[in-house]
């Protein structure tokens, strides 16, 4: 009991029964992406001390390197292997104990239950530990502000390595619905083809995933007759983007939320709020207390800008292994499994508390003294038509500190100039906010949780 087992597999049956299976035995899950490098897969059994690493035939040869040199680490493959495979990594399968008397330990509800390693964009990844309770009262939130039941169909296209993804599992499995499998979302008319095949009633998504909705022909969603909503948490929903989805799916509600690892999700805005309020992300979720702080730490009023801070039994126990870190963000609550998370998010409030995201604090472009929300410009480059997706940052400038950069990716069949783009931010947007660069690209980077890489 307690001991970590990283799980390195692809959405499957075996990477649901295989998170389950480590919770059954007492231990703490650690799941990996499944596309992760040797290098990152590594890190990850040794900063949290695995001795386990459960994995696929297809990622043997990366497991192997991985583990190579660490002591004591067990390697279990799922299914089946080429004989050659088997036999290059064959002194590092760990032997099935046999099941024969075997009980169940004992499973203190605020022990650790899952490790879930940041990206690392701002240096090492940090391994966000939650307990079972922290992430059984998120499940139960969100089950309840989603309405979900027996009755849902679940379709999860997110890795289980994030929390969003896991959420999708442990959310339907609590209220007994059907959970469907897909290892990414593929092509649009796969997508939709499964979601009307298999009756999917719930999906989770990233912007990139909006955007290739909203440009399927709007026929595309005529069998998809069960799809009652669609949440966007994993990065920052622009309002235009929400409205034309919700325009394409006008059977299906559109749900903005905001979340981030530490603490599993924060806020949602209920659908029928998304034509008055586009560009917010609601109030807190159930159970979960919010506020905005200044830098000094005091209490904001509505109608404020600042940091966003969390109190409830979702937030983390900490980051593993790393004390320090884990008192710059995390204090105590009021009781003692309740916590308080600055999350280094920047947000404002209207006059009825509804939260507007502005920008990650360490994503804010200082350039000439002023501070720039890169949020605020994409908002703005996605109400224009051609925009699919765009990503807003700061390069280094002698005179100014930093100055804006703007890439824009164009939508299939449509034109763009840097003219009409400039023209339509000076019309939004102070003199100051506008873009030095403005760059047209193939693609903009993206970390393997699917936000957009701004460092």
């Amino acid at each position: 009991p307690g001991g970590r087992v990283v799980v390195v597999l692809a959405n499957s049956a075996a990477s649901v029964t295989t998170l389950f299976g480590v919770w059954r035995a007492g231990g703490c899950v650690v799941m990996g992406d499944a596309d992760s490098t040797p290098a990152n897969l590594r890190y990850r059994i040794a900063h949290s001390g695995a001795q386990v690493l459960v994995t696929s035939g297809a990622k043997l040869a990366v497991a192997r390197t991985a583990v190579d040199g660490l002591d004591g680490v067990a390697v279990v493959v799922t299914d089946d292997v080429a004989p050659s495979t088997l036999a290059a990594a064959e002194h590092l399968l760990g032997d099935a104990p046999p099941a024969a008397g075997w009980q169940a330990p004992e499973i203190h509800r605020h022990a650790p239950a899952a490790i879930i390693y940041t990206s690392g964009s701002t240096g090492a990844p940090k391994g966000v530990t939650h307990s079972h309770h922290s992430i059984a009262v998120v499940v139960e939130a969100v089950g309840r502000y989603l309405h979900h039941s027996a009755d849902d169909v679940v379709l999860c296209v997110l890795q289980l390595a994030f929390g969003y993804g896991l959420l999708q599992v442990l959310v339907t499995f609590d209220h007994g619905g059907r959970l469907v499998l897909r290892r990414g979302p593929g092509l649009p008319f796969d997508l939709v083809r499964t979601i009307a095949d298999e009756g999917v009633t719930g999906l989770a998504g990233v912007p990139t995933l909006f955007a290739m909705l909203r440009d399927l022909d709007p026929g595309s969603f005529a069998g998809c007759t069960r799809w009652r909503y669609l949440t966007c948490a994993a990065a920052a929903l622009p309002a235009a983007l929400a409205l034309q989805v919700a325009d394409a799916l006008p059977g299906t509600d559109v749900i903005p939320m905001h979340g981030q690892t530490e603490c599993f999700r924060t806020t949602y805005l209920p659908a029928d709020e998304l034509r008055a309020h586009p560009s917010s992300v609601g109030r807190g979720m159930p159970g979960v207390d919010l506020w905005l702080e200044d830098e000094r730490g005091n209490r904001l009023p509505n109608g404020s800008q600042g940091e966003l801070v969390v109190r409830g039994e979702n937030v983390m126990l900490g980051y593993w292994q790393d004390p320090e870190a884990t008192a710059r963000v995390v204090r105590p609550g009021r009781t003692a499994h309740e916590r308080v998370l600055r999350t280094g998010d920047l947000f404002r409030t209207d006059s009825d508390g509804r939260l507007y995201f502005v920008s990650r604090t360490d994503d804010i472009i200082k350039s000439r003294g002023e501070k720039i929300s890169p949020n605020e410009i994409e908002q703005v480059l996605s109400t224009l038509p051609g925009v699919f997706e765009c990503r807003v940052f700061g390069v280094p400038d002698d005179v100014q500190g930093q100055a804006v950069r703007a890439e824009i990716v164009v939508r299939d069949g449509h034109a763009l100039s840097e003219l009409e783009v400039r023209r339509a931010l000076k019309a939004a947007l102070e003199p100051y906010k506008m873009p030095r660069e403005i760059a047209f690209v193939d693609a903009v980077p993206k970390s393997t949780s699917g936000k957009v890489v701004r460092r």
